[in-house]
């Protein structure tokens, strides 16, 4: 009974994947053309936000690796 289930799923998904990508098609194409220095700003808004997303990703694996994502501990012994 999952199974099938989870294929009306995956079906009702894929529909809605064709249908967002038809409508945004369909609104890009009755759209003006951007002029050239429309294109380069988001080029390089495009290239600043992929280099600044590995930057994150890249300090979040480098600060796993030198431990500084451990809970604290503390070696004295607790007061009573």
């Amino acid at each position: 009974m999952r199974n099938n289930y989870q294929w009306i799923l995956a079906a009702v998904l894929a529909a809605l994947l064709v249908a967002a990508t038809w409508f945004c098609v369909s609104v890009w194409r009755s759209t003006p053309a951007m002029p050239v220095y429309g294109n380069i700003i988001l080029a390089g808004a495009a290239v600043l936000f992929l280099v600044s997303g590995c930057g994150l990703i890249a300090l979040m694996f480098y600060s796993h690796r030198k431990g500084y994502d451990e809970p604290a501990r503390s070696d004295r012994a607790a007061r009573e």
